[in-house]
């Protein structure tokens, strides 16, 4: 039996194979079999993965068909509008202390750095003759003084008349005057300080020698300080004299203040208004030059603190958000910005209970409807 279906199928084998093919070796048509098999099995299983690859890309594009984004509900608090500008520290009271007479430095008094009193003597200069000056000039008050007395009690015996003593009383104011000039000039050989502060330069050294003019130290008053910088037009209609204020300085310190003064013409080439906002410093730490960040309230709104990652623009160049009302439908908000900084920025015109997009929103528009999910939540809708 095995027999007859061996003969069976070698006559169909004959029939189907060509020619060309028959006359190969046995094991060269087996392996050339067995290389068809293969061929043909991949193949089929290629195309069964490409099926399914298919149908897989299709659900995926039904699945996407309503977009994905991430949410964050946002509640609004009650909040300060802060115009914040950048400026700079400035001394209320800097002034170099300069002479008022000539010559040579005798004696300094301080070191920069030092903290001195009102009237404690910076510089002093050689008296020179002016000591003798001055001692003539007290001699000479003195006589005039008695010659003038002489001439009063002369003039009432009848011995010395009206012209003779208004004559005698005209010399006595005039050696008086000599003599106040030469106390004034024996005065200014010793240079004071006009006010308590710290000595921020040395300009001269004992031996140099001054003329009227010259500058002996920089003397700078440690308080009040002043923190100052330039608002623009539109802003400058919102800040009062008295208001309060605040600076932030690069060196880390934050002192409160109150603003001093608002100029009421704008600068030529800016168009900005200088404002000056006054410091207290009562230990003295606060330096000249130093950079800092004003602030200065306004007034108080309600407000919602986003990532300044989460804001758009319209078509229009406006500035916003977008939110999802409780259809899952977005929408565009336009907001003002009411402060910003290095933790977040404070927007107002939002309603007090909103829900933004935070991530996602670049890729949905006006009236799309889109799937939610919270922050660390699942999908919300």
């Amino acid at each position: 039996m095995f027999g007859r279906l061996k003969d069976f199928l070698d006559s169909w084998y004959v029939r189907l194979m060509p020619d060309s093919f028959l006359r190969l070796k046995p094991q060269y048509q087996w392996s050339i079999a067995i290389f068809v098999f293969f061929v043909l099995w991949i193949g089929s299983g290629f195309i069964t993965g490409t099926r399914h690859e298919g149908d897989d890309a299709a659900a995926a594009v039904t699945k996407s068909d309503v977009p994905l984004v991430k949410v964050a509900v946002l509640d609004a608090t009650s909040r300060n509008a802060t115009i914040t500008v950048r400026g700079s520290t400035q001394a209320l009271h800097s002034v170099d202390v300069r002479a008022e007479v000539e010559g040579v430095v005798q004696a300094l008094h301080f070191e920069k750095g030092d903290a001195v009193k009102k009237d404690a003597v910076l510089c002093e200069i050689k008296t020179n003759d002016r000591g003798a000056k001055l001692e003539q000039a007290k001699a000479l008050v003195d006589q005039t003084a008695k010659q003038h007395d002489v001439n009063l009690k002369l003039a009432a015996d009848g011995f010395r008349s009206k012209t003779q003593v208004a004559q005698s009383a005209a010399a006595l104011e005039a050696a008086r005057a000599q003599l106040r000039t030469m106390q004034i000039q024996f005065g200014n050989t010793r240079m004071r300080a006009p006010f308590a502060g710290k000595v921020n330069d040395r300009y001269v050294d004992v031996g140099d020698y001054m003329r009227v003019g010259d500058k002996c130290a920089q003397l700078i008053a440690p308080e009040p300080f002043l923190a100052v910088g330039m608002v623009t037009e539109r802003e400058v209609g919102q800040v009062q004299q008295g208001d309060q204020a605040s600076a932030d300085l690069v060196t880390g310190q934050h002192v409160e203040g109150t603003v001093r003064f608002v100029a009421t013409k704008a600068d030529d080439v800016t168009r900005a208004f200088r404002v000056e906002v006054e410091l207290p410093n009562p230990n003295g730490d606060l330096r000249d030059g130093i950079s800092a960040d004003i602030h200065i309230p306004v007034r108080k709104l309600k407000a919602q603190k986003i990532s300044p990652a989460i804001l758009v623009l319209d078509d229009n160049g406006v500035v916003g958000v977008r939110v999802v009302d409780d259809k899952s439908i977005v929408h565009f908000k336009p907001v003002q910005i009411v402060s910003d900084g290095p933790d977040g920025m404070w927007v107002s015109g939002l309603p007090q209970k909103v829900t933004v997009i935070t991530i996602g929103q670049q890729f949905v528009s006006e009236g799309e409807k889109v799937k939610t999910v919270a922050d660390g939540g699942k999908v919300a809708s």
